[in-house]
This record gives structure tokens, sequence and C-alpha cells, in this order.
């Protein structure tokens, strides 16, 4: 990046001229324009196929135990969906309900029971305006996939009760070996 400041002795002395002059010292003086000394990267973990298939295997497995016909949804971190299973006789509503219990434990980093326990407590304002966000829920069954203290995904349930849903969604969970 390239700046020009002029000096001051070749500019009619005005205010704004005197303050461009001040302003321009003070950016050619800063640090952050200076250039890096190479290229800054960063390493993340992700959700693989496999590994999603793992957890979707072992909540179904869960399910399945508990006489539900539920819907399992992983997403990884860039929000893209890696597996969706529906068992057979699930509720068409389970489907979204489950996209949306992943996505948000993904996106907000945690538990959507522990957001609904942390809403609640809230002004109902608060409340209201979390829900007005698309695709956010506060429905417990949506879990955060973890990995050394990073986020890389979620994972949804949805199909029973709330805290049917979250023992199916941590069967999931429980499965997923990084």
């Amino acid at each position: 990046m390239m700046l020009t400041c002029l000096r001051p002795s070749l500019l009619p002395v005005r205010a704004g001229v005197v303050a461009m002059s001040v302003v321009c010292s003070v950016l050619l003086s800063s640090s952050a324009f200076a250039q890096s000394s190479g290229p800054m990267t960063m390493t993340k973990q992700t959700i693989t196929l496999d590994g999603a298939n793992a957890m979707t295997t072992a909540a179904l497995a869960r399910a399945k135990e508990l006489g539900l016909a539920e819907v399992i949804a992983v997403y990884d971190e860039a929000e893209i969906l890696k597996a969706l299973v529906s068992m057979d006789g699930a509720r068409i509503t389970s489907v979204n309900f489950a996209l949306d219990k992943a996505w948000t434990s993904a996106r907000r980093q945690a538990a959507t029971q522990d957001l609904f326990d942390t809403f609640s407590a809230a002004p109902p304002v608060m409340m209201q305006s979390f829900l007005k966000q698309p695709r956010l829920t506060l429905l417990g069954g949506g879990l955060p996939i973890t990995v050394n203290g990073q986020v890389i995904g979620g994972i949804g349930a949805s199909g029973g009760t709330i805290p049917q849903d979250i023992e199916v969604a941590n069967a999931g969970l429980a499965a997923f070996h990084p």
C-alpha cells in the first residue's frame, strides 16, 4: 500500500490541510501498514464423511433401542451438510428440526439445550431476537463436535422428546473418534 502525503509547507494553510498532514504522519508511522514477512495460514480440523457416517450409524442404533423414528443431521465447520439420515416413519418436520439443531450447534459452538437454558434466563427480547435469525433453534438435541477445543461441526437429532433427542445425539457424538 502506498500513501502520498503533501508537505504542509507546499499547501495553503487551512485546518483541513494541517489535519491531513497529521493523519498521514500517523498512518505512515503505524505498524498496521507494515508488510507481512510471509503468508499467514492456519490449520483447521474438519469432519470427514466417514466420521459423519459413524456418528449417524451410532445415533440410529440408539434411536432403534429407544423405539424412536429419528432424523439425524451432521454439518461440518464450513456449514456443509455431511450426513442426513431419516428413519422409516420419521416425521417430515423432524428433518428441518434436525438440520437446524446441527447447524445451530456448529455455528454457536454450543449444545442447543445449553443455549435454551441461557436464553430462558435472559430478558424475553433476547430470545425473540435470537429466534428471528434464520436456521437458529433452541430445541435441545443439537451438539457441537469438538476436536482439541475447536468446534468442527454439529450433530442434531429430532423425532423424540427433547431428552430422547439429546440422548440420540450424544450416542452419535460418542462414536466420533478424531
